[in-house]
């Protein structure tokens, strides 16, 4: 089968974290089936531990039938051999209630042969702007090009959020629960930015002429609403080594420019920067203002899709 040369191919290119080994436990479903419940980040040994527990239950009458992730990351590597595993038996993938499941735990939740997230779960995409062999078994596994994308310009120790939207379009479904997907600081994904809209004439404020931050978000999410069919184009994005999350929103500016505005907060959801960016056409190259300190700087996308600061005034 293809989908397992790639898995081989991630394996040996793959950027990994160090962790210890998840916990594997079972429980019997009211269907009289096992379900392996996976807690923790994912590490070697992992799969060789999940392939133990699908003998043993097929053994004793009751076969796996599902995998649920309380997982915030871990080794890509064993992300990916659970994958196959998964796909392979297929396997339902869970995230349940209030639980995780973020960067490797996503690769082996996304070989689920369905994929069920409650709507007060959280779940991230890794990053794969120095992995592209990732993108290639997530593409095997049938993830939307907008995710893929969002993957090969986020930095390998970052983490991209994904929305409620975007677990649908990968084919999941979301269970009942208070939503916490979407969330004011787990805002809607943006796509890749070929796909923003031009700027018609808008009715909302320009945000460049507001003095309070609060109204500047305000009214950037009233512009990227106007020209995006009513829903606003937003990103969110973590650093697993910074400790701190980005929230931004796109719109179109009057110039035809695509303008970025941007909160960072640290994990305590202090916030650390303000700041409002404008891209060039090419999108390469980006002209960002600090609106607390009021200076300005500009950065470059190198080829790996990491930005990297040029200049500063």
């Amino acid at each position: 089968m293809m989908l397992r040369g790639v898995f081989a191919f991630a394996c040996v290119a793959a950027t990994c974290w160090a962790a210890s080994a998840a916990e594997l436990t079972t429980t019997v479903s009211r269907e009289n089936k096992t379900i392996v419940l996976v807690n923790g980040e994912l590490a070697e040994g992992d799969a060789t531990r999940l392939r133990d527990i699908i003998r043993a239950s097929a053994n004793s009458a009751r076969p796996v039938s599902a995998v649920r992730f309380n997982a915030s990351g871990g080794s890509v590597i064993e992300g990916a051999r659970l994958a196959g595993m998964i796909q392979s038996a297929k396997f339902a993938t869970v995230v349940s209630s209030g639980a995780t499941c973020a960067a490797a735990c996503f690769i082996a939740f996304a070989a689920g042969n369905e994929k069920f997230v409650s709507a007060t779960a959280t779940v991230g995409v890794p990053g794969a702007s120095e992995a592209p062999s990732i993108v290639q078994v997530v593409r095997e596994l049938g993830l939307p090009e907008m995710i893929v994308a969002r993957m090969l310009v986020t930095r390998a120790d970052e983490v991209f959020w994904l929305t409620q939207d975007d677990l649908r379009a990968m084919g999941a479904a979301i269970t009942t629960g208070k939503p916490g997907q979407v969330a004011l600081d787990q805002p809607r994904s943006v796509p890749p930015p070929s796909q923003l809209a031009p700027s018609p004439g808008s009715a909302a404020p320009d945000p460049s002429a507001l003095k309070n931050w609060n109204d500047v978000v305000s009214a950037a999410l009233a512009i990227s609403r106007e020209q995006n069919g009513g829903q606003a184009y937003t990103a969110r994005q973590c650093g697993l080594k910074s400790n701190t999350c980005a929230t931004a929103v796109f719109y179109t500016g009057k110039d035809g420019k695509q303008v970025m505005v941007r909160t960072i907060k640290d994990l305590t959801g202090k916030q650390l920067v303000h700041e409002t960016c404008t891209f060039n056409e090419r999108k390469d190259v980006r002209s960002c203002t600090d609106w607390d300190l009021g200076t300005s700087r500009r950065d470059a996308r190198d080829e790996k899709g990491s930005w990297h600061r040029t200049t500063s005034e």
